[in-house]
């Protein structure tokens, strides 16, 4: 009989020491992630919550920094480095003092820049190593690829320094795809075919632009879907291959239309009208340069309006003297010969 009484108390004692670690594993488990998630975040400047985040004097100083970066940009496209300058610092104190770790790495992304327009290279790669690790500290990979992507299209389009955006872009492309971020390998293969094709890299501009293409079009993405077959087209009409550029300029404006890229279609409707006019035929061109001309209204271009007036009297005039005036064979080499799209998406 008291044998039994005694592994009843030892049965009883193990259950209770069962519980009692599962409490405490979740007490002090529930403990340690409170104290470590608020440790990350006084180290590396994460917020405690997304409530906190999304303040109004969160979005105040967070619109404000992003001002002071765009009036920044704006200073060093006029050669105004030092006023640039300026306005980045000024971001950095701000951003500093409120936290925003996205908002320095743009300041000191863009800060690189400058200092790449002022052949300072030691300087250049010291705000943009900077610049990469504060995007890296974010754990958001999408911030690596950015910056990787914005000094890529920027070292491209505005400096003209074809090898080192190239280098920047293909690690862009490369990060994206390991992460398994299609937009930002969109984007990606979308500049690197614009480098390509400025280099006259034929070939391997057509096989990146019809990548973006295909890429765009799966992410339901028509804006980037039309850019690239626009530029597809654009660049067969700098090869002197008319009915290529055609094909690829009818597929953008059924992708523009589709995704109703207003700027797009029209640019894509223009650059049909002058492969029409260019092979006598005035009436489609017409009817080309109609469209566009309404799309550009509707889109508030005046540019894009007064091109389409003008090209289209030209067009009327053709027809009406049976022969091409030299308004429209000068529009067209313009054209012809115009690099495509800058960087971008």
């Amino acid at each position: 009989m008291g044998e039994p009484e005694t592994d009843g108390k030892r049965q009883v004692k193990l259950w209770v020491v069962i519980v009692a670690l599962g409490a405490a594993a979740v007490i002090f488990g529930g403990i340690w992630l409170t104290v470590g998630n608020r440790r990350l975040d006084r180290e590396f400047g994460r917020a405690h919550s997304a409530k906190a985040r999304h303040t109004k004097a969160w979005s105040r100083t967070n619109g404000l920094c992003r001002r002071l970066n765009m009036a920044g940009n704006s200073y060093a496209r006029a050669g105004m480095y030092d006023s640039a300058l300026t306005c980045y610092r000024e971001v950095l104190r701000i951003s500093q003092e409120e936290g925003l770790a996205n908002r320095m790495a743009a300041a000191y992304a863009d800060m690189s820049n400058v200092f790449d327009c002022l052949q300072m290279p030691e300087s250049v790669r010291f705000y943009m190593n900077v610049a990469t690790a504060l995007s890296r500290l974010s754990r958001k990979s999408s911030k690596v690829i950015g910056t990787l992507f914005d000094q890529g299209t920027f070292r491209f389009s505005a400096l003209g320094d074809y090898d080192s955006a190239r280098i920047l872009l293909e690690k862009a492309l490369a990060e994206s795809r390991d992460k398994g971020d299609r937009w930002g390998e969109a984007k990606a293969l979308h500049n690197l075919g614009l480098i390509q094709a400025t280099i006259k890299h034929y070939d391997s501009a057509v096989v990146l632009l019809e990548s973006c293409a295909a890429e765009s079009r799966d992410l339901k993405d028509a804006a980037g879907e039309a850019g690239a077959l626009y530029n597809l087209g654009m660049l067969c009409l700098r090869r002197d291959r008319p009915d290529d550029a055609r094909r690829w300029l009818l597929k953008a404006v059924e992708a523009a239309h589709a995704g109703e890229i207003v700027g797009k279609e029209a640019d894509a409707l223009f650059q049909l009208a002058l492969i029409r006019a260019d092979q006598d035929e005035y009436e489609l061109a017409q009817v080309n340069v109609e469209q566009a001309l309404k799309l550009y209204e509707r889109a508030g271009d005046s540019d894009g309006v007064s091109r389409c007036r003008d090209f289209l009297y030209d067009i009327i005039e053709a027809q009406r003297w049976k022969h091409r005036n030299k308004a429209i064979d000068s529009l067209i080499e313009k054209y012809k010969h115009k690099s495509s799209t800058k960087a971008g998406m």
